[in-house]
């Protein structure tokens, strides 16, 4: 993030260097080591389990859910085929897999796989990381060599920053921006990631050879660079609702929020699909995380690596020092929960995102702020399950439950559309067909909360 008054602030993915330490020797061991996953059937059945529809937020009680080959392949009010490996889930509720959209992986540390998985967060996004370190990640997961959500990649951020901000591919000419896409295209990037101090004219070339590369582009809408321009450019998602309240700011006509003159500019980007991941916690806990003020609790922080705990030290000793921007970013961080209510009633497509806070708890914790934002439960749930799939294009394959749909599930121990907290009260995940019981879940809790003690 970057504050108001062009004061030299950076959100948590833009301030922190990790080690390099080789990550498959750490998540590798995992499937043999986790109770309940290595010798499980191909074929199994959840029973009795009440099935929470995200598309139109009923319960279909009492079904049985058969996966097969890592895909849902009958749901039935009878028992399943004979011979058939079962899980009682009597008195559960299940939901699709969750995503984090907004993920820093080369920030987060390998071992944060699994924490993702242990949390029910099936699916992410990688906003900024470098090819080196993403592309193996994303291949070992969606291999199955390795427990962890499949990943959604943009590679390293093209901009020009000041200094030596992590997790970039520098780009300076517009030459340079073409032939920066061109190579993340080569390598398989999933999109194209922009930034504030991605320089004008070298953002029109990366959009436009985005467009002719098929790849799409998000990110922060540059700051020589209108959020109306970057729209029209072709961004199809923007970050934290693009610094500090851009897009409300846009329609708003200055620094005061004006729901009414915003209403139609809403109502634009919902017609034009232009998706938003306001990343709420991350901006409510920038200044504040490791602090009493934060909401973050000590035990999740226990889950968190070395880097992550220095680079916020850091941070925290830059705020002491700068209370004048504690108030604005915690002003800033109120007005973005009204915006993204007011947004998602216009119908604008929401996406929950965490911005490399504690992974998986931080998903929980940022749907729950949705809902105190005066988002329904519903409305909150699909921001981290059917919207992700509707924005990637994967309808019919993710996002919610139904034969055919990739058996990416979270069994919970009571129904989150009455308590959306109970996205937290897990008893099972199902990880492409792979089940993973509450023993097993406790061992991957259990290991990474050892790896972040090294």
């Amino acid at each position: 993030m970057q504050p108001a008054h062009g004061a030299a602030i950076v959100d948590s993915c833009h301030m922190a260097h990790r080690s390099r330490a080789a990550w498959l020797l750490v998540v590798l061991g995992v499937l043999a080591a986790t109770p309940g996953v290595a010798q499980q059937t191909r074929q199994f059945a959840i029973t009795e389990v009440n099935i929470v529809d995200v598309t139109s937020g009923q319960i279909t009680p009492a079904r049985t859910v058969v996966i097969n080959e890592g895909v849902v392949s009958e749901i039935t009010g009878s028992a399943p085929p004979p011979g058939t490996q079962t899980f009682d889930a009597r008195g559960k509720f299940l939901i699709p897999g969750l995503w984090d959209m907004h993920a820093h992986m080369e920030i987060a540390g390998e071992s944060w796989l699994q924490l993702y998985v242990a949390n029910g967060v099936t699916g992410i996004r990688d906003m900024g990381s470098s090819l080196d370190v993403i592309l193996p990640m994303r291949e070992a997961t969606a291999s199955g060599r390795v427990i962890g959500p499949r990943i959604v990649a943009a590679g390293p951020i093209l901009d020009d920053a000041p200094g030596q901000w992590p997790l970039r591919m520098r780009v300076k000419t517009a030459d340079g921006g073409r032939a920066a896409v061109q190579l993340l295209k080569r390598r398989g990037v999933d999109l194209i990631k922009v930034h504030n101090f991605t320089p004008r004219d070298v953002f029109f070339a990366i959009a436009d050879e985005a467009r002719r590369q098929s790849l799409p582009v998000a990110g922060h809408v540059p700051l020589k660079v209108t959020i109306q321009e970057g729209i029209d450019a072709g961004m199809i998602t923007i970050e934290h609702l693009s610094e500090d309240g851009r897009v409300w700011k846009a329609c708003s006509g200055g620094a005061q929020y004006r729901a009414d003159a915003c209403r139609p500019f809403f109502e634009m980007l919902a017609r034009r699909r232009i998706w938003q991941t306001p990343t709420l916690v991350a901006l409510s806990e920038l200044a504040v995380i490791g602090t009493p003020a934060s909401r973050i609790s000590s035990d999740h922080l226990a889950y968190a690596n070395k880097s992550f705990r220095d680079m916020h030290a850091g941070n925290q000793s830059f705020f002491v020092a700068k209370p004048e921007i504690v108030r604005i970013l915690n002003d800033l961080a109120d007005v973005a929960m009204t915006a993204t209510r007011d947004m998602a009633a216009a119908g604008v497509g929401i996406l929950a995102g965490c911005d490399a806070l504690i992974a998986g708890f931080c998903v929980h914790d940022e749907i729950a702020t949705m809902v105190s934002a005066g988002m329904s439960p519903l409305s909150a749930l699909q921001a981290a399950t059917l919207n992700p799939a509707r924005y990637l294009g994967r309808e019919q394959t993710l996002g919610s439950i139904a034969v055919g749909k990739r058996a990416d599930l979270v069994l919970l121990d009571a129904n989150p559309l009455t308590d959306v907290a109970n996205v937290r009260r897990i008893r099972a995940v199902v990880l492409g067909g792979r089940l993973l019981d509450r023993t097993a879940l406790d061992t991957l809790l259990a290991q990474t909360r050892a790896a972040a003690a090294q």
